[in-house]
C-alpha cells in the first residue's frame, strides 16, 4: 500500500472513529478553547448535526456543569505542560439537552506564543459512569447492612422508603413505606424530634452529604407502647444527573447507652448540696418550657427566692450549719414543687422556681406563702431556728413577660422590694416596681 492510500485508509478512519477526535486551539491568556479539527464521530457521539455541535465547542464552558468545570481546567493545565498525555472527566449538557460524561484524553502538539494545539480523544463515558454510580450506592449499602438493627433506601423521586429489618444473624424481612415523607408526622416519632428529622432528610435531598442524629420513636416499624432512643446514620447517592436520587442509611437502638449518658448529664446539672438544677440547666429548662407558652394560653410563674440572713447563719454558725440551711431548702422546694415544675439553685443563698400552667396568679402566691412558712419554722432546737426565711419576688407569664430575661428582670424586682421592706415576705410583681 503506498503512502497516499494509507493516508486515505487512516483519515477514513478517523473520520468515522466512534468518538471525538479533536484539535483544539487553546488561548493560554485568555483560557478560550476552540476546535481546528472535529471528526464525524463526534458529531454523532454528541448526537447533533454538525452546525448544533460547532456553535457548542465554540464556547464549551457554557455546556459544561458549574461544578466540573474546575476539572475540565485542571486538565487542560496538565495537557499544557507537556508532561505526556493528560486527562480529565466531565459533564456537559449535551444537543439534546440530556447530561452526559465526556473523558478527554490529549497531548500538546504545538505551541506559538499563547497559541496552544492539542490532539485529543473525546469519549461518552456515561453509560460507565451510570455502572460506577450504581455499583458504588449498592456498595454503600452493603456496608451498612453490616452490624445494624434497621437499614433503609429511600427513593428521592418516588417516595418510597425501603426498610430492611435484621431481627437475628440469620432473619430479616423488608417493609416498603410508600409516601414516606408524609407519613412520618404519624411514624411513631416523637413529636419534639419530628422537625430535626424532616429536616436532615431535606437537607440530604438537596446535597450529597452525610448526616446523623438521635430521636425518640415508639417503633420503627413495629409500634410500641414507650418511647425508645434510637441513631439514624444517612447518606445521599447521586443520580445519573448529579442531583440525589435516593438517601441510604442505617437506624440502631441505642436506648440503654442514652439513658446512661442522661443519667450522667443530670448528675452534672444537678447542685451536688440541694439537689436541685444548677443555675445554667435551670435556665435552659425554663426557656424551653416557654416555647410552648407563645400562643398566651397558658399561665405560668417565675419565683425568685433569696435566703434572709444566710450570710449571719453561715459565718457565725459555721459553714455545716449553712450547709444544712441550703439542703433543707432545696428538700422543701423538691417537696411541694412537681410535674413540670421546675426548681433550681441559681446562687450561694438563691433559688428559683418555675410553676408550669397555673390557674391563677394567686395558687402562685398561696404555695411560695407555704414554702415560706415551712423554711420559717423547718429547723427547730437547731442553730438557724428563727433566723433563717425566703423574700420571694414572682412574675408571671404572659402578663409579666413572655421570655426569661423579660421574667427574671420582673420577679427580681419584686424580690428586691420584699428586701427593702422587712424581708420575709412574699410580691407579685405590679407595674411601677423598680430596683435601686
Amino acid at each position: 500500500m503506498n503512502a497516499q492510500a494509507q493516508d486515505q485508509l487512516i483519515g477514513s478512519a478517523v473520520k468515522y472513529f466512534i468518538g471525538g477526535i479533536c484539535i483544539l486551539n487553546i488561548d493560554s491568556k485568555t483560557r478560550q478553547i476552540r476546535p481546528e479539527y472535529l471528526n464525524e464521530g463526534f458529531f454523532r457521539m454528541m448526537g447533533g448535526t454538525e452546525k448544533q455541535v460547532r456553535t457548542m465547542m465554540q464556547d464549551i464552558r457554557l455546556s459544561v456543569i458549574p461544578d466540573d468545570l474546575p476539572l475540565l481546567e485542571q486538565g487542560i493545565d496538565d495537557i499544557l505542560a507537556d508532561n505526556g498525555s493528560a486527562e480529565c472527566e466531565f459533564r456537559i449538557v449535551g444537543v439534546d439537552g440530556n447530561l452526559m460524561w465526556l473523558k478527554l484524553r490529549g497531548n500538546l502538539y504545538s505551541r506559538e506564543g499563547a497559541r496552544n494545539l492539542i490532539s485529543a480523544v473525546i469519549l461518552d463515558c456515561t453509560e460507565q459512569k451510570m455502572i460506577e454510580a450504581e455499583l458504588k450506592r449498592q456498595s454503600d449499602f452493603m456496608h451498612l447492612l453490616m452490624d445494624t438493627d434497621i437499614t433503609f433506601d429511600f427513593n428521592c423521586r418516588t417516595d418510597v422508603c425501603i426498610y430492611r429489618i435484621n431481627e437475628t444473624e440469620e432473619l430479616s424481612h423488608d417493609a416498603v413505606v410508600k409516601g414516606y415523607l408524609e407519613q412520618i408526622p404519624a411514624s411513631g416519632i416523637h413529636p419534639e424530634d419530628i422537625p430535626g428529622y424532616q429536616e436532615m432528610l431535606d437537607s440530604a435531598m438537596r446535597h450529597a452529604h452525610r448526616d446523623s442524629m438521635e430521636f425518640r420513636s415508639r417503633g420503627i416499624i413495629n409500634p410500641r407502647s414507650e418511647y425508645r432512643w434510637f441513631k439514624v446514620q444517612i447518606a445521599s447517592v447521586l443520580g445519573q444527573e448529579g442531583y440525589v436520587s435516593h438517601i441510604i442509611g442505617h437506624i440502631t437502638d441505642i436506648h440503654e447507652e442514652k439513658l446512661k449518658e442522661l443519667e450522667l448529664k443530670l448528675r452534672a446539672d444537678r447542685d451536688s448540696l440541694t439537689g436541685l438544677m444548677n443555675k445554667a440547666a435551670t435556665r435552659d429548662l425554663i426557656e424551653k418550657i416557654l416555647t410552648g407558652y407563645q400562643d398566651g394560653e397558658l399561665l405560668g410563674a417565675l419565683l425568685m427566692l433569696d435566703v434572709d440572713n444566710f450570710k449571719h447563719v453561715n459565718d457565725g454558725y459555721g459553714h455545716a450549719v449553712g450547709d444544712k440551711v441550703l439542703s433543707k431548702i432545696g428538700g422543701i422546694l423538691n417537696d411541694n414543687f412537681k410535674g413540670m415544675d421546675v426548681t433550681g439553685r441559681v446562687g450561694g443563698d438563691e433559688f428559683m422556681v418555675f410553676m408550669h400552667n397555673i390557674r391563677t396568679p394567686k395558687d402562685a402566691c398561696s404555695l411560695a406563702e407555704k414554702v415560706e412558712n415551712l423554711v420559717i419554722h423547718g429547723f427547730p432546737g437547731e442553730p438557724a431556728d428563727g433566723e433563717v426565711s425566703l423574700s420571694i419576688g414572682i412574675a408571671v407569664t404572659p402578663d409579666h413577660g413572655k421570655t426569661f430575661e423579660e421574667l427574671y428582670q420582673n420577679a427580681d424586682k419584686a424580690l428586691y422590694h420584699i428586701k427593702e421592706h422587712g424581708k420575709a415576705g412574699v410580691k407579685l410583681y405590679e407595674e411601677g416596681l423598680t430596683k435601686g
